[in-house]
């Protein structure tokens, strides 16, 4: 018998918990979320929310628990197209998990940089050269210090141009 992924409607900001009932019921599912950084000066202010506010993905071979699954808190119903049930492709849901890994991974590296922190550029007009992070420049670009012709520019680069170095340890003698 064949899985499929059908879409599940939720009641307002209630995904997560319908997400969890879900699972305690011991169904697969698959709540995609987006982090924004709420202030880009401060990172630890971003908040995390569903991609698709009030919908969810179940992954199920039929739905013969069907009525199990209307009755979890938190969830509205199965999304329907007339009697024909939504089923989505897992080519879909495998693009959707690859790019949530790759955004929290560009997530990571970007609250990963502290002001004085060494980094090289990576690309762009300024590649191979190592500089200094100062501060983020919005939710995609950071201020960096770099020392060019004998002088120190400050410049905004993309942060997916930028890769932290890392510090030597000191030794002690």
């Amino acid at each position: 018998m064949q899985t499929n992924w059908y879409l599940i409607y939720c009641k307002p900001r209630q995904e997560l918990r319908a997400q969890q009932q879900l699972a305690n019921q011991g169904f697969d599912t698959f709540l995609p979320l987006i982090t924004i950084a709420a202030n880009p000066l401060k990172p630890a202010a971003a908040k995390t929310e569903p991609l698709f506010p009030r919908y969810l993905f179940l992954k199920a071979q039929n739905l013969e628990f069907f009525s199990k699954i209307r009755s979890t808190r938190g969830v509205v119903n199965v999304v329907k197209f007339g009697q024909q049930l939504a089923c989505v492709s897992q080519a879909f849901i495998q693009q959707l998990m690859a790019q949530q890994i790759n955004l929290q991974q560009q997530l990571s590296q970007q609250t990963a940089l502290q002001p004085g922190d060494p980094l090289q550029v990576l690309s762009g007009p300024f590649a191979s050269l190592n500089g200094i992070f100062s501060m983020p420049d919005g939710t995609e670009r950071s201020i960096v210090l770099l020392n060019f012709l004998g002088q120190q520019l400050s410049v905004s680069v993309q942060n997916n141009q930028l890769q932290s170095i890392k510090k030597p340890l000191a030794i002690k003698r």
